[in-house]
This record gives structure tokens, sequence and C-alpha cells, in this order.
């Protein structure tokens, strides 16, 4: 219960500052389980000095030094984080509708990136103040979010369980991943044409391209969904933020669905460029099919690397 208090505490504060407010926190709660009755459980103890000490959320503001007010502190975590689900939503939401656009845009490749970020921050700057509206209105009237609850003490039987550090999952990576599919996806449909061997002749750079444009335009639904699959993989990450068994068996398997259908665009030997494939067999030691078999088999050991790691851990720390 103590470790369970303390991570509930420590997860509202910044990063750099958990370590130290974890410890200096244990020791303010062993030091007061100590002063109490010695006929008491320690079970009896750590529950009395919990009451105590209050809500974590509460306590937090306190080791933080200071209150932190934008709606006002009944409404502010809710608040933050309705406000973080519509950003991502309206991220993933725009992300999407523009690489659908793609499919069929003849604009040129700039005109497309700027149209894409005049949306997003548009449709970002909207879904914000709609948030931040309806959170306006609650603190206003004085509306309870959740209802039957509003003269309920804090109790530590409410505390969620604390997962193992190693159960967590990066958010961060996850935007990260999100923001590159993103971007390679708009400059895959687009500058495609651009992808290849560059060479200087005359003080001029010339480009031998790695695609047949012509015969790979019939896999573009494919390669699109590969795109969302990716997307939508880091998405789920977000959502739950933790493994889990469910998480784990989903990632594990979009991943194997998304391997399979790169593996099968790739090994279509029509999709590359003639020129490059024959100016790659003069100068490497290998054929190009034996390369793109390397790229096959790299695929099929990372994605078989990545499917291992998540079922493990949703199977190691997999209780909810």
């Amino acid at each position: 219960m103590i470790i369970k208090y303390i991570h509930a505490v420590t997860r509202e504060l910044p990063k750099k500052s958990r370590k130290e407010t974890a410890s200096e926190l244990k020791v303010l709660i062993d030091d007061r389980m100590a002063d109490m009755d010695p006929d008491l459980s320690e079970e009896e103890k750590s529950e009395k000095v919990l009451r105590e000490l209050g809500d974590p959320r509460e306590l937090a503001n306190s080791y933080r030094g200071k209150e932190r007010y934008l709606i006002g502190p009944k409404y502010f975590y809710k608040y933050l984080f309705v406000m973080k689900i519509v950003v991502l939503f309206v991220f993933i939401g725009v992300s999407i509708a523009s690489g659908l656009g793609v499919l069929f845009s003849t604009e040129n490749i700039a005109d497309v990136i700027g149209g894409y970020l005049l949306t997003l921050f548009s449709a970002i700057l909207q879904g914000a103040a709609w948030v931040t509206g309806v959170f306006a209105l609650l603190e206003y009237y004085g509306l309870s979010i959740e209802t039957g609850m509003e003269d309920e003490k804090w109790d530590p039987s409410q505390l969620p369980v604390a997962p193992e550090e190693k159960a967590h999952i990066s958010r961060g990576e996850s935007v990260f991943s999100i923001i590159m599919s993103t971007i390679f996806l708009l400059l895959f449909f687009n500058f495609l044409e651009m992808i290849g061997i560059y060479y200087k002749i005359d003080g001029q750079f010339n480009v031998i391209p790695l695609f047949n444009t012509g015969e790979i335009a019939s896999f573009k639904v494919i390669i699109f969904l590969v795109f969302i699959m990716n997307i939508l993989i880091e998405l789920i990450k977000i959502i739950r933020g933790r493994w889990t068994k469910k998480v784990a068996s989903i990632v594990s398997v979009l991943n194997i669905v998304s391997a399979t259908l790169t593996i099968t665009i790739i090994n279509n030997m029509t999709i590359w460029n003639d020129e490059f494939v024959q100016d790659f067999e003069e100068y490497m030691p290998i054929s190009f099919e034996r390369m793109i078999l390397f790229i096959t088999v790299v695929i099929i050991i990372i994605t078989l690397g990545e499917s291992v790691s998540a079922l493990y851990k949703g199977i190691r720390y997999g209780e909810e």
C-alpha cells in the first residue's frame, strides 16, 4: 500500500524530482509509523498514516511547491487528460486524412506538407478550445464529473496498482514513431522519384530512381495500410501506457501483418527500377535478389524479436 501511495504521488511530479521525493516520502511514512501505538499491526499503521497524508495529488502539489491552475484544481488533471486525448486523436485523424489525400493528390510536396501542417494546427486549436470551454463551464457552474463522489473522502483503498518500471511503455517514443511514419508517408507518395542513387556530372546532381514508379503505384493502398498499421500500433501503446497480455497480443499481430505486407511488396521485383538494379549488381559483390533476401531475413528477425519481447512483457507484467 505504501509503495502504491508513493507511486501515486511521484507520478504527478517532474521526472527529475521523483526519485528524491520518493525517498523523502518513504522516510516520512516510516517515521510516522514508528511513533504509533506498537500494538497496531503494520497494515493498520500504514493505512492510518496514508489517511493522514491524504489524497496523493494534493500531497504532490505540496512537493511541487505551487498549485497549478488552468481550469481549477478540482478539474485540472481531468482537463489535462482529456486535452491530451483530443490532441492525440486530432493528430492521428488529420494524419490519416492527409495520407488518404496523398494517394490521389497531384500537388507538389511543399504544398502537401504546408496544407497538412496548417490543417493540423487549425484542428488542434479548435479541439483545445472546445475542451477548455467545456471544462470552464463545469468550473463555473460547479458541476461534478464524478456523480455521487462529491462528498466522498479519499481512502487508501482507492490507490491504483503501481506497475513495475519495466511494464511502462514510453509515450515519447510512440509519439516520435507516429510523427516519423506520417512524414515518411507524405514523402513516399510525393517524392518517390527522388529516392535513389545520386551522382554528380559536370557540376550537376543526377539521380537513378530506386523504384519503378509505374509499377509501385499499384501497391499504394497496401503501402498506405502498412503505414497506418504502424501508427495504430503506437496509438495503442500510448492509450494503454503499459504492457498487458491484450496489448502485447494486438501489437504482435499488427507487427506480423505489417511485416508480411512489407516483405510481399519488396520481393516483387517489378517495383524496382531496372537501371538501379543493374548498377547495384555491377558495383556490389552480391546480386540484388540476394540483397532483398537479406533484407527480408532482417525484417523477419526484427519482427519476431519485437513480438517475443512484447509477449514476454505482456505475460510478465500483464496483471491489470
